[in-house]
């Protein structure tokens, strides 16, 4: 993970080909029109539309200063957002909706996701579906690496952003002998970067507008293929899938260059971005040795790299360039359950042309414990190692030999009370990332959640160094219609 993390969280994503300002108008819009556009749902005379959501507001409380530049200090933020969701019959099929958008005080996690908006319709043994959409195909409880469809936004990556949208045409038939899906993906949408006030983001903000794609611009077709099928063996089941990808990378490499910031213009880090992919794409250990910079600092004293990164966080022009790769990845994953028993894992080989290709996966499951206490409540223990054999040139991972605990507790009470606690530890550097939330109804329409988030990481021998002051309480109360 070391020698990763010029290439940390935030290089798992690109982002929109749009000034911030216009996405947080298109953020600010989405979370005070949602309401609006349900309160008039009874108004609406076509027959079958039907409209649910959830509207929330809250505060997340960072405990610590923030390292870079343009972040904030500690202290509580207000943000809000929402979801909405619709469906209404459209001839002997069906038109889906499904939108989020979110915004905060500091503009940090402003976003507008098109998650959904598609037309599906049934033909006998054959599913059709056309638009934008979001299929996920992993089975792991902690992180997968079988979900390569859709990329995530970036406002929250290390929390665990939301997939975006992808537009799509998806083809499944149903048979004996499993389920086969094809899959046309006819575009590409950047997901969005935070900027220079976000958290949990790496030291170089992500270039805006610059991202580049070793096969034009992102909109030529991409094609996938899945087959699943479930059988009884023994006392259990097993579920098994196996997976085709083929086209650009929802996870791009990020590539130290030029940001448009600070009076840099547009024309210069064209060029300047230009000359650098040019030289990763040759194999010029230049580029590369960009990462390998990030590796000395374990062994130099921490006050020194302490002060080195404040400060190169604030060089006006200094950015990192998204480059998507052209890869072929196949998958496969198997899902083994019997009483209270499950069993799981995820493997995928990734090809990106050009280069050597690389292993990744997910081992574990779970027990889950029934009847406990007066409440008669039900706790799930789940354990799982994460594996990753991918080089420098690849696409940074955080999660590359580490191993993840985790538990959830439902207290199966009338208000759907649960809490779920989950811990990263990374088996080379030590480094740990924990995750709580806990959540319960306060009536049929309204729902309270705590959430908070703590990492650990002594000394910059990983990634997760550069996010070590981004620890988090977040109270949120969320509304549904």
């Amino acid at each position: 993970m070391a020698r990763r993390i010029a290439q940390t969280a935030l290089m798992s994503i690109g982002h929109r080909k749009m000034r911030r300002t216009r996405l947080r108008g298109l953020a600010v819009a989405g979370c005070l029109l949602a309401p609006v556009a349900v309160s008039a749902q009874s108004d609406l005379s076509s027959p079958g539309l039907s409209v649910s959501g959830q509207f929330d507001f809250g505060l997340r409380s960072y405990l610590d200063d923030g390292r870079y530049a343009g972040q904030s200090d500690a202290g509580a933020q207000v943000f809000f957002g929402t979801t909405v969701n619709a469906t209404m019959p459209l001839g002997t099929g069906q038109v889906v909706l499904q939108f989020s958008a979110s915004a905060d005080t500091d503009g940090a996690r402003d976003a507008f996701n098109l998650q959904r908006a598609y037309y599906t319709r049934s033909f006998g043994d054959w599913d059709l579906l056309a638009g934008m959409n979001v299929d996920t195909w992993g089975v792991a409880e902690s992180r997968s690496v079988m979900n390569v469809l859709n990329p995530q936004d970036g406002t929250d990556v290390i929390y665990g952003g939301d997939f975006v949208g992808t537009p799509m045409i998806n083809a499944s038939y149903y048979s004996d002998f499993g389920t086969f899906s094809a899959y046309a993906l006819t575009g590409f949408v950047e997901p969005v970067s935070p900027g220079a006030s976000s958290r949990l983001r790496a030291p170089f903000p992500v270039a805006d507008g610059q991202a580049v794609y070793q096969e034009g611009d992102g909109r030529h077709l991409d094609f996938a293929f899945r087959w699943r099928n479930n059988f009884a063996l023994g006392d259990g089941a097993l579920d098994v899938a196996a997976s085709y990808f083929n086209g650009t990378s929802r996870t791009p490499v990020g590539l130290l260059g030029c940001a448009p910031t600070g009076g840099v213009t547009d024309a210069t880090c064209d060029a300047v971005n230009a000359a650098v992919v040019d030289a990763f794409r040759s194999g010029d250990p230049a580029v590369s040795s960009v990462r390998d910079l990030f590796d000395q600092l374990a062994d130099l004293p921490e006050d020194v790299v302490e002060q080195a990164v404040q400060q190169v966080s604030a060089i006006p022009g200094l950015g990192i360039v998204p480059y998507y790769q052209h890869i072929q990845q196949g998958g496969l994953s198997a899902v083994y359950a019997r009483g209270d028993l499950q069993v799981r894992t995820e493997l995928a080989f990734t090809k990106p042309d050009n280069m050597d290709g690389y292993w990744s996966g997910v081992v574990g499951g779970d027990y889950t414990f029934h009847g406990i206490g007066p409440a008669d409540a039900s706790l799930t223990l789940v354990a799982e190692y994460l594996w990753d054999d991918r080089s420098m040139r690849a696409p940074s991972v955080l999660f590359g030999n580490d191993l993840f605990l985790g538990l959830n507790l439902f207290l199966n009470d009338s208000r759907d009370t649960a809490i779920r606690l989950g811990g990263f530890h990374d088996l080379d550097s030590d480094a740990q990332l924990f995750q709580l939330s806990a959540s319960t109804r306060l009536n049929d329409a309204v729902r309270l959640d705590l959430t908070a988030l703590h990492v650990r990481a002594d000394g910059w021998s990983d990634p997760l160094s550069f996010v070590d002051r981004d620890s988090f309480v977040e109270l949120k109360i969320s509304t549904y219609f």
